[in-house]
């Protein structure tokens, strides 16, 4: 700060900042003068700084100041100047004596940009920002930046209860290869220490075994101190080809590790302990995507490796939740659950998404029934998925149709893999959804899958096996890539990720193709735990769970010779042609694309809603503003189906209080009352377009009482503006308008007025005007 020349003052609209030179409290500070001037936004000093990291550092520098209290946030650019890194302090009040601010590298976690995540490590720019809370205005001066380099780089101390020659434990921390620890053969359990000879700071541990030395039975310890230890893993059911360890938020100076039951009483081996930096553990979706980066493409969701993956919504436009389905042939079976993902086993090799040129369509190129078409080689797989039943009671569907286009026969084996991953990406993640999902327990019984506490999988062909593990014993594509399945037909996993498979052997001669059904019954685990369904196209046919649990797969009975799953697909498609041919919509052959965009559209709004509550997303958007709702109910109006929208504007006026306030969005949590006031002319246009496109003169009637409260509430609101204090010339540009609200995103800390509020009141004003014309209520109308 000696020299201010490289600092840049940027301010965003009607802030302002000034940046001068100071007296630190030790050599020179930087100064920063900021105005909101009665606004909200952000003001940044920035300077261009070509820095390489450590995996762990520490910056610090020296803060005093005065004003209000705003955000404080140290940002990192990298030179594409698009991914940022980020510490921040919601309300920081500027101390009036030097304080010393100190930002661990854990505590400035990726923010935005197209990396997705990770750590900063090559970065172009370091900016400091003050955004509006209260806004207001004072001056900042910092001083005294630093950089520390936090990284370990000492040699661990390892030790053992026994090895072999040529196997010592300190191998374990070796990264060459053929190099691994072993104890001396035999079942006698075994212990390993690690001292890093000093506490240090990180994110998780990879465990890479001996294949064949590998224990049954395993715990880890952490201390500090080498007294006092604390177990923060244990695995008691064996464990796969290694083992990932996730540790938030850990520090310690000691690991040990206590091994038990050798497999086949010839002692253990560990090949290497990696130990992770903080980022491996800073979320559950974070360990995943590192566990993802570590093995083949193919073997994860798309997502977890930091690639976009495109997704549509499946389901019957009628019940309360939906399925998504991916391009990759992924399906997250219900909202926020596990997902089925297809593998192809053939000639020695296991075939992924990842392996195939992948394709996607929607039957009649309009329906919302979506397929994903691999092709490899001469094998090809379309999986489908679709959904049949009524409110409450309906089932997903998916069909795996696999096709041998080669010119010699082909054994084929298809595994439904059952994996702890939704579709929805980690990017979007918000509350339950988006990356990991857990799974507690699998278990096949009497023919399905029961997933957690209820959720089933029926397949509706006889499987030729059925396999399941725990996170420790491996994740099933380690099995899958062998061609296996798990050994065990149930997994119950304390961690929560357990996965399995279903596997489908086929012997398919040259231009044959196969199809393979899985049935399973939409809803939560409590409407469908007390019992198990075969499904037809009604989803009608059921069977008693027995309690007794296998512990080995054994092959079921066959299904019930009612069950005709390609009459379920034909009902599908005939109930969307129905709900979607409504509209007589003409035009030229070269728009035909427009008309089916129409309907699919029509159909995902369908399909998304919460039974009346018409919601603009099925995950990260699954709530019900008021805005989208209305928005919607319009385009179903002009789609034929005026009636989700009468739906829609009758349930949410339920909301309304009696003084004629509404909230601005609900969904099952309750309503959300943000001063938000485009709400009002908004439910009288629903009220009003839905009469234009049924003439429904009784439904007018019904919601007259609603309107007339929600006209008295914009009276009110705009009575707060017709006061003689905005007939002054500074104010006059505001004079009878709605006050400021937060009716555009960014706005939560500093209201302003919003266009989009005094639109639809206008537009409420006028519809409910003509309202009272057709209900005879000529005063009101005047």
């Amino acid at each position: 700060f000696q020299d201010l020349a490289g600092w840049t003052a940027i301010a965003s609209g009607q802030a302002r900042l000034q940046i001068s030179r100071a007296p630190g409290r030790q050599g020179g500070a930087m100064r920063l003068d900021f105005d909101f001037q009665g606004g909200g936004g952000f003001v940044v000093a920035r300077k261009r700084f070509a820095l390489t990291l450590p995996e762990s550092y520490v910056f610090s520098f020296d803060i005093r100041g005065r004003g209000p209290g705003n955000i404080l946030e140290f940002k990192l650019v990298d030179a594409s100047n698009q991914n940022v890194w980020r510490w921040r302090e919601e309300v920081f009040e500027p101390p009036e004596a030097w304080r010393t601010l100190r930002i661990k590298s854990t505590q400035i976690p990726f923010a935005w940009g197209p990396l997705g995540g990770g750590p900063a490590h090559d970065i172009a720019a370091i900016e400091l920002v003050i955004a509006a809370g209260p806004g207001g205005e004072g001056t900042v001066s910092v001083g005294d930046l630093r950089l520390e380099d936090t990284g370990y780089y000492l040699t661990p101390l390892v030790e053992a209860t026994s090895a072999l020659p040529g196997y010592e434990p300190l191998n374990v921390c070796d990264p060459s290869p053929g190099t691994c620890w072993r104890s001396v053969d035999g079942d006698a359990p075994q212990r390993l220490l690690i001292d890093f000879q000093r506490e240090r700071e990180y994110g998780g541990l990879v465990i890479r075994w001996d294949p064949d030395r590998r224990p049954r039975c395993f715990d880890i310890q952490l201390s500090s101190d080498g007294d006092q230890w604390r177990t923060c893993y244990s695995a008691d059911q064996g464990v796969g080809e290694e083992t990932p360890v996730y540790l938030p938020d850990v520090r310690s100076r000691f690991v040990r590790l206590d091994l038990r039951r050798a497999q086949g009483h010839r002692g253990f081996g560990i090949v290497q302990v990696e130990v992770q930096p903080y980022e491996f553990s800073r979320s559950i979706n974070g360990f995943f995507a590192a566990i993802a980066q570590r093995a083949e493409t193919g073997l994860f969701p798309k997502y977890l490796l930091g690639r976009q993956t495109y997704w549509t919504p499946v389901g019957t436009g009628e019940d309360v939740t939906q399925a998504l389905f991916n391009e990759e042939g992924m399906v997250e079976v219900d909202k926020g659950s596990f997902s089925i993902e297809p593998f192809l086993w053939s000639e020695g090799r296991l075939i992924t998404w990842a392996d195939a040129s992948l394709t996607q369509t929607l039957e009649g190129g309009y329906l919302p029934v979506p397929s994903s078409d691999w092709q490899a080689g001469g094998l090809s797989l379309r999986t489908t998925a679709f959904a049949t039943g009524s409110r409450g009671d309906s089932t997903l569907f998916i069909r795996y149709r696999v096709a041998n286009g080669s010119t010699q026969a082909r054994r084929v084996s298809l595994f439904a893999a059952i994996r702890p991953f939704q579709v929805t990406p980690t990017w979007q993640h918000w509350n339950d959804f988006g990356g990991v999902s857990r799974i507690g327990e699998l278990v096949y019984e009497n023919g399905s899958v029961r997933v957690g506490a209820g959720k089933r999988i029926i397949p509706l062909a006889r499987p030729s096996g059925f396999g399941a593990a725990t996170f420790a014993q491996g994740t099933i594509t380690e099995y899958l890539k062998r061609g296996a399945l798990p050994e065990h037909a149930q997994a119950r996993d304390g961690f929560g990720y357990a996965s399995g498979a279903l596997r489908f052997d086929l012997e398919l001669s040259t231009g044959a193709t196969h199809d393979v059904y899985l049935a399973i019954p939409f809803g939560d685990s409590d409407r469908h735990g007390a019992d198990s369904r075969r499904a037809d196209a009604r989803g009608a046919i059921r069977h008693s769970i027995p309690e007794k649990q296998s512990q080995r797969f054994r092959e079921p009975a066959e299904p019930p010779s009612e069950l005709r799953p390609a009459q379920a697909f034909d009902c599908a498609l005939r109930d969307w042609e129905d709900k979607l041919g409504v509209p007589d919509i003409r035009l030229p052959p070269r728009a035909a694309d427009v008309i089916e965009t129409l309907k699919t559209a029509a159909a995902h709004i369908l399909i998304n809603r919460d039974g009346p509550a018409l919601q603009p997303g099925p995950r990260r958007y699954a709530r019900s503003w008021i805005r989208d709702g209305v928005l919607m109910a319009a385009a179903l109006a002009r789609m034929g189906r005026s009636e989700a929208g009468r739906d829609f504007v009758r349930w949410y006026a339920g909301f309304q209080t009696s003084d004629g306030n509404l909230p601005d969005c609900v969904d099952r949590d309750g309503c959300e009352w943000l001063p938000e006031y485009d709400s009002w002319g908004e439910l009288i246009f629903a009220v009003m377009d839905h009469y234009r496109f049924g003439g429904d003169r009784s439904f007018l009637a019904e919601q007259w009482p609603a309107v007339l409260r929600s006209v008295d509430y914009l009276d009110s609101l705009r009575r707060r503006r017709l006061t003689a204090e905005y007939e002054a010339p500074d104010k006059r540009a505001r004079y009878g308008l709605l006050p400021e609200s937060m009716s555009h995103e960014g706005y939560m800390a500093h209201p302003v007025h919003a266009y989009w509020d005094d639109f639809w009141a206008l537009r409420g004003l006028k519809d409910a005007a003509e309202m009272a014309q057709i209900l005879g209520e000529a005063d009101q109308a005047r």
